[in-house]
């Protein structure tokens, strides 16, 4: 890279431009193409010195054209004419360019290129009925390896050498140097630079994307006098649809007022890009996880962290720095979580993770997010995730504006006065009340209702009921009498809970679990083999028939079952295929207590391999109650330790017609890929079948000791 050195100054410029023979302000008469009209005159600023022409150059639309001639001669070039064609052929050295009048469509090298309809070259004929051939300035010099740009500030444009042998280069004063990221061996061939764009995400701001074939090095360099960022892409060559070696993108919003890119050098190979803001704004430079995108942001927003304040008498998440930006919410189910994207924002630390607790938040978490479905592909964006409580279902939140801070309140609920983890075999619920107080605690067997009576002017939670259904409390009522506030605790099944608190306390402490004097092997369960008849399912390189596998697995599973006192139905037993809903239907008849489909799988990638559990969440599916995550955790969790095999995972398929169609908790277990051979060649072994179905029976099992 060359040396940037400051050789003129302010002064100087401003002592050079009031010089030009040419007066930059004034407007002048030509003809061109029988047309009289007046366009606007400017001067030409080469290596920081003016030069005069017998004719002005000036301004046609958004370009500058110049006297072919002596632009040329100046820049060290020999210009021929071809009358017959009435072209302009101007060589330098090995570079020919032919420029023919009326005519976008230039020679540059053998090349053809095609030029907008203001740079086209045009035969102008002056007041004083001069006649001359005027082509675009920055076409010509950047064909010849001259640098070119435009001083918004003083309204001249300027061309400066870039020629090997010289060492200096005429740059505005003050410049501000950003280095780009180091050379590596995966970055350091030439890159191909395919797309520069300015694009819009999902908001109005528009940024700059950089596409290239592989990963990039890069200097940025911004000019103060003139608002302009330069990037200059080392080892890279411009390869555009366009095919141009200089473009120009106006853009005109209220932060970008155009953009250019060019093959600046050709030895050592460099596409510069250069951005010309309104005014010095912020800006970053990133790029995707290959390298292969370039993306250039300017005034985003900077997440810096979060922190709990009491705002107004309660707890609230509070992000500052925030003014005006755009954000969406949304909530997640399995497990339930509060989702805040803020949009055009860059996260700037390295923390990921905030323990923090307030209402019904125990926990945030943030990232820099990749754009889903429900963005456009250029948004930078953070998301700050809200992990909920176990067993909260009702997840609403408010967020207001207080000048540049983003407050973030949980509607108030009895989660600002209870805790209910539900992680364990044993599960934990507080209370926390206002004072130390005595209070009462009951629990009908008959209803499996637990009721907490509570001093009404000990307690500040308010009346209402809140629906958990987690699989082992289905609800909580709050009501007040005269005297007291009364909290009732629905259980699904029968428990048995010791009390932790003093018998007068502040905090109530209440650890409960299943009642293990009722069986749960009293429970239901449908085994489903997948496909069957003339559906063989997934067919292996082999020959091997998903139906057959299927079919085996959930035999074995069926007897360990049923040794162990469990009540088994079975959708098939033999060679037969069932409609899809009839399965879950068989299940929905007999009031199954959970509903396991067995699959296996297949890819055209015969890499991939592992355990996947599919679920359908219980908002999702056609008449669930019941969580279905917690079934096809425990699940997933027994095979994993029974085979050691390869996680791929716990994914919500809420399409699928057997687990959708099913009222209880469903899942569908897909134990390997027929398409690997290291998973095709376990799945048909004996042993391995044994450990799958004993991992498979003690997921079950631990299931049902938890809910």
């Amino acid at each position: 890279m060359k040396r940037w050195l400051v050789i003129i100054s302010l002064l100087v410029v401003l002592l050079t431009v009031n010089s030009l023979a040419f007066g930059a302000n004034d407007t002048i008469n030509v003809s061109m193409n029988g047309k009289n009209m007046q366009v606007k005159e400017v001067g030409v600023l080469l290596d920081g010195q003016a030069f005069e022409a017998e004719v002005p150059s000036f301004i046609y639309g958004d370009r500058t054209l110049v006297p072919v001639r002596f632009v040329a001669e100046r820049l060290g070039a020999k210009v021929d004419w071809d009358q017959s064609t009435k072209t302009a052929i101007v060589t330098r050295g090995s570079d020919e360019i032919r420029l023919t009048i009326d005519s976008n469509q230039v020679v540059l090298n053998n090349q053809t290129r095609t030029l907008d309809n203001n740079s086209t070259p045009r035969l102008v004929t002056f007041s004083n009925n001069d006649s001359r051939t005027m082509v675009p300035v920055r076409f010509v010099s950047e064909a010849f390896g001259y640098e070119v740009g435009w001083d918004s500030e003083y309204e001249i444009p300027y061309i400066n050498s870039t020629d090997d042998s010289e060492d200096i280069q005429v740059i505005e004063l003050n410049p501000i140097i950003t280095p780009g990221p180091e050379i590596t061996e995966e970055n350091s061939e030439i890159a191909t630079i395919s797309s520069v764009n300015v694009v819009k995400g999902s908001t109005e701001k528009y940024r700059i994307i950089i596409n290239s074939d592989k990963a990039i090095n890069y200097q940025s360099l911004f000019l103060p006098d003139s608002n302009k960022l330069v990037i200059d892409i080392e080892n890279s060559v411009l390869k555009t649809s366009t095919g141009d070696a200089y473009n120009f993108i106006p853009v005109n919003d209220n932060l970008i007022k155009s953009l250019s890119y060019s093959q600046y050098q050709t030895n050592p190979y460099i596409t510069r890009v250069v951005a010309e803001l309104y005014d010095k704004y912020n800006f970053d430079i990133y790029t995707s996880g290959d390298g292969k995108t370039t993306v250039v942001t300017f005034e985003e927003y900077k997440f810096d962290g979060v922190f709990v304040d009491n705002i107004d008498g309660r707890d609230a998440l509070v992000i500052e720095g925030m003014k005006d930006v755009d954000y969406n919410i949304m909530t997640l189910t399995s497990p339930n979580r509060v989702v805040i994207d803020l949009l055009d924002t860059n996260l700037t630390n390295k923390i990921y993770e905030y323990n923090v607790e307030f209402g019904f938040v125990h926990n945030v978490r943030v990232s820099q997010f990749s754009g889903d479905k429900n963005y456009s592909s250029n948004d930078r964006i953070v998301r700050v995730v809200l992990d909920v409580m176990d067993g909260v279902n009702d997840t609403n939140v408010s967020i207001k504006r207080d000048d540049d801070r983003l407050i973030i309140s949980p509607e108030k609920s009895i989660w600002e006065y209870m805790t209910y983890d539900n992680s364990h075999i044993d599960k934990y619920i507080s209370i926390k009340n206002n004072e130390k107080t005595s209070y009462d605690i009951e629990y009908d067997y008959g209803s499996t209702t637990m009721f907490i009576t509570i001093p009404k002017e000990s307690t500040d939670i308010v009346e209402g009921e809140t629906l958990v259904r987690d699989n082992f409390i289905n609800g909580i009522a709050v009501t007040e009498n005269r005297h007291d506030t009364v909290i009732a605790i629905n259980f699904k099944r029968g428990i048995e809970y010791n009390i932790l608190s003093g018998k007068k306390d502040d905090t109530i402490e209440i650890v409960a679990r299943r009642d293990p004097s009722i069986s749960y092997t009293d429970k239901t369960i449908v085994i489903d083999p997948g496909h069957g008849g003339k559906a063989p399912g997934a067919i292996s390189p082999n020959g091997i028939k998903e139906k057959d596998v299927n079919l085996a697995l959930a035999l074995k599973t069926q007897a360990l079952l049923e040794s162990l006192g469990y009540d088994v139905i079975m959708t098939r037993t033999n060679d037969i295929d069932i409609d899809l809903n009839e399965r879950a239907n068989i299940a929905n008849r007999n009031n199954a207590d959970i509903f396991v489909s067995i699959h296996h799988n297949s890819t055209t990638n015969p890499d991939i391999n592992g355990l996947e559990i599919l679920y359908c969440p219980r908002d999702l599916g056609t008449n669930k109650t019941d969580e279905q995550y917690p079934l096809a955790y425990s699940v997933s969790k027994g095979i994993l330790a029974s085979t050691g095999g390869e996680d791929r995972g716990i994914i919500q398929r809420p399409k699928l017609v057997v687990i959708r169609e099913a009222n209880m908790p469903a899942i569908l277990v897909e134990v390997g890929y027929l398409s690997n051979a290291e998973d095709e060649a376990r799945i048909l072994d004996e042993n391995y079948q044994n450990l799958v179905v004993i991992g498979l029976v003690n997921g079950i099992q631990n299931y049902f000791e938890m809910y």
